[in-house]
């Protein structure tokens, strides 16, 4: 992954076992997939679409989400969503904190919080909903709010506290419901701290207050109200016993979050805030498990108040935290250099073997003959490999400016840099002999890619569309080759002809990107190499013109033999496993089970039987469990083959009845990736039927995307790259002398939809009704004058109306 969008606020991290948690039945969902006629499409056909709603199982939220945008017409028309809201408010008013009556509250919400999601993406054909409705919405939620039952503990009844708090920042009223929310934080103790989906509720406050950054009436609100600021303050430093715990996230969030207020354009506000984080820096000391809260607090002062940590030697206290934290080296026979928070010397050697071997391979198949693109000093790549997932989102932001909502991330830098430091930066997901380092081979490829295919920077990559499936795409092939089986899945769902894969941008989904991709790519290969090399001859010299224009010949030409290769693909008697997987021994036999599905099995005493489940991006629950006649056992293992004798995890209960549920990560979601399972017969069995059950993610993945919220700052002529979802600051210090200052804004990918406006403040950071100069084309081709007379920072404001897009930001002064 060379671009990802960054959350702004932090979400559970998993528990030390950072990979599965063998679960009790009673303690899991009682809905498998699709089960309920739920989907988005049998509500519309319902005789009673709201009693529909009511009675849904969470594992039909998927489709409200992400339903066609035409249903803005029908089910998710105002007067719709206002009949919706109605019900919403009826239930609340009836509400004992009964199981019953809870999931009805969760379904109607998450029911709202899908139409927003779906207008936020038509907007620009649709605009928003009414005042009038996301009002009432907020009178709703204001009810519940202030409910004695809001708090109810139970899985039914706290998924209804995420679903109408996390409505808040869908309808855009934390004003008008903040009075409320914060008073939701006195339930934080050390009780509910032990339900981490609870704390993720309450958490839904500080989402919301970051998906404010720039709206005038939160400012003004807060502004009003300094005594919130005191009041977030006091949650962080008087519950500071949770540091080091599952539910330790929240506090990071109140102080980051009490800090992007730095932004309001009020003096108060910012005088106050920034009191309150130098008194975070001074009770919570840098070297210790208090880490998070000084990095919030540091980060924030860094980014939007930098002239109060002068006496703050940052440089100094970043290198020390990095060599606490990232302690092992070990330079590779090659480019890699290991560097790792815990890495034992044989692990990093491993690694090594495994980069040498990829590297080797990808020589072969990109035909390089050794040779670097011209101006790619990048002669060395740095491997930053955090222990966990909690590791890699708690500190790689911080020392490396990466994000972290993603499985590892390969930051090229400008490869004609002298004294550019290639890196990319990944996580382990298992603490175990294993290397189980994740997508290594993925980002080891992109920097491969970038060295010896792509001349310039990503952002010259970029610039003429048509290579985002090359670059995802080769990455995954690299890794997998013929084993993708999670790619080859997608053929059967919905058929993407070869145009519509060589298009594709990083406004398309997850699936497209990387799955559609590899399949491109591996076609490409296997059955026009010729046409490849020509190609990598157009982006080792930099022409990615031309490339986009043969790349959209060869769609044209071979749509056709696309479709029909896909098609032998679907009806092969099976495909190879991932070559990081040990292969299967010929007594093996290895079943693939889809998400959702139910098999029936029977087996003799100390019989085996294989399967293996692909997980994608955006699941938040999976669990697999047996339950049946006579005695098998349910052992399970992640990017490995399971048996009763290698494995690592298992959930023995006495006879056929066994569960595993795996465990979130600290982004909310499971580890996606290829899981391996096994039953076997202790005794004979009958009639065991083996289930998988599963629920998508509700919380961060059906929000409008997210972005990094933290300032960049610009130099004087140069460009800066920049993904934007919805809202980016960035700024650019101009000395004394100066009269004008000059930005220009345009889109990486002119093939690509999209309308992001420029804002322009000197005095403080911009909102959308608060600027000096605003440029708003109907496109992302943005031009801003703006006179300045004394030195200092000019702040700027990006708004994106799409997800997803990639611009350029140039800046000069005069």
């Amino acid at each position: 992954m060379r671009i990802a969008p960054v959350p702004s606020i932090h979400s559970p991290r998993p528990k030390p076992n950072a990979l599965l948690l063998a679960l009790s039945l009673a303690g899991l969902p009682s809905f498998s997939y699709a089960l309920d006629a739920c989907q988005f499409n049998d509500i519309t056909q319902a005789q009673e679409p709201i009693l529909a709603i009511k009675n849904a199982q969470p594992a039909c939220y998927n489709s409200w989400f992400y339903t066609d945008s035409k249903a803005i017409l029908g089910l998710y028309s105002e007067n719709s969503i206002d009949s919706i809201n109605r019900a919403l408010a009826l239930e609340v008013s009836q509400y004992q904190g009964t199981e019953a009556q809870a999931k009805s509250i969760a379904n109607l919400g998450e029911f709202i919080r899908a139409a927003y999601y779906v207008r936020y993406g038509v907007k620009q054909d649709f605009g928003d909903y009414s005042d009038q409705l996301s009002n009432a919405i907020a009178d709703t939620i204001n009810q519940f709010m202030l409910s004695p039952y809001s708090l109810s503990l139970g899985r039914e009844q706290v998924a209804a506290m995420s679903s109408l708090t996390l409505m808040v920042d869908n309808v855009k009223r934390l004003p008008s419901t903040m009075a409320n929310f914060i008073v939701l934080l006195d339930a934080f103790n050390p009780q509910t701290a032990q339900d981490v989906q609870f704390v993720d509720g309450l958490n839904n406050l500080f989402r919301s207050m970051s998906g404010h950054a720039s709206r005038d009436d939160f400012y003004q609100h807060i502004e009003a109200h300094p005594e919130y600021l005191e009041t977030l303050y006091r949650f962080a430093t008087e519950h500071d016993w949770a540091l080091g715990t599952d539910a330790d996230f929240i506090l990071y969030n109140a102080v980051r979050e009490t800090g992007r207020l730095l932004v309001s354009p009020y003096p108060n506000t910012k005088t106050r805030v920034i009191a309150i984080l130098e008194k975070v820096l001074e009770r919570y000391p840098l070297g210790g498990r208090s880490d998070k809260l000084w990095i919030a607090a540091v980060e924030m002062l860094s980014y939007y108040a930098p002239e109060t940590l002068e006496a703050l030697n940052l440089t100094q206290a970043k290198q020390q935290l990095e060599q606490r934290i990232m302690p092992n080296r070990h330079q590779c026979d090659g480019p890699a250099i290991i560097r790792s928070q815990g890495l034992t010397p044989q692990q990093a050697e491993q690694a090594c073997e495994i980069l040498n071997e990829k590297e080797a391979d990808f020589h072969a198949v990109a035909n390089t003959g050794f040779t670097p693109v011209a101006d790619d000093l990048n002669q060395q790549v740095e491997v930053v490999v955090f222990d966990s997932n909690e590791s890699y989102v708690s500190y790689s932001n911080f020392l490396f400016g990466n994000t972290t909502n993603n499985g590892g991330q390969y930051l090229e830098g400008n490869p004609a840099d002298t004294n550019n430091t290639a890196r990319f930066v990944a996580y382990r997901y298992a603490q175990d002999e294993a290397l189980s380092i994740l997508n290594l081979e993925h980002e080891y490829v992109h920097y491969l890619d970038g060295r010896y295919n792509q001349y310039g920077s990503f952002s010259l990559n970029l610039s003429e569309g048509h290579i985002v499936w090359w670059l995802e795409g080769f990455a995954e092939y690299m890794h997998y080759k013929k084993g993708y089986q999670a790619a080859v899945d997608l053929i059967a769902e919905k058929k993407l002809s070869l145009t519509q894969v060589l298009a594709t941008t990083y406004q398309n989904d997850t699936n497209q990107i990387y799955r559609w991709g590899y399949l491109a790519v591996r076609f490409m290969l296997e059955n026009h190499s010729n046409e490849v090399d020509q190609l990598l001859a157009l982006s080792r010299s930099g022409d990615f013109k031309a490339w986009a224009e043969q790349v959209k010949r060869i769609g044209k030409s071979l749509d056709s033999e696309f479709s029909t290769w896909l098609d032998t693909l679907t009806t092969d008697s099976g495909n190879p496993e991932d070559p990081t997987v040990p292969p299967i021994q010929p007594e093996d036999t290895m079943n693939h089970l889809a998400l959702g599905q139910s098999v029936t099995l029977s087996g003799e005493q100390y019989s085996e039987q294989l399967y293996y489940i692909d997980v994608p991006d955006n699941i938040s629950e999976l669990s697999i469990n047996i339950s049946g006649d006579g005695d098998a056992d349910l052992y399970l293992s992640y990017e490995k083959i399971a048996h009763y004798y290698d494995y690592q995890i298992t959930n023995f209960e006495l006879h056929s009845n066994e569960t595993i549920a795996l465990e979130k990560q600290a982004n909310g979601t499971v580890l996606p990736g290829r899981y391996y399972f096994s039953i076997t017969g202790r005794e004979a069995y009958q009639r065991v039927e083996l289930n998988t059950k599963v629920s998508y993610a509700i919380t961060d993945n059906t929000q409008k995307p997210s972005d990094d919220l933290a300032p960049v700052v610009l130099e004087n002529r140069q460009p800066m790259t920049l993904g934007i979802h919805q809202t980016r600051y960035a700024a650019i210090y101009v000395p004394e002398g100066m009269s004008t200052v000059k930005v220009w804004l345009q889109p990486i990918d002119k093939m690509a939809a999209h309308n992001v406006d420029l804002y322009a403040e000197s005095e403080h950071w911009p909102t959308l009704t608060h600027f000096d100069q605003a440029s708003k084309r109907a496109d992302s081709y943005e031009y801003i004058e703006l006179p300045v007379t004394q030195a200092g920072y000019v702040h700027f404001m990006l708004n994106a109306q799409q997800a997803n897009s990639q611009v350029e930001l140039y800046a000069t002064y005069e």
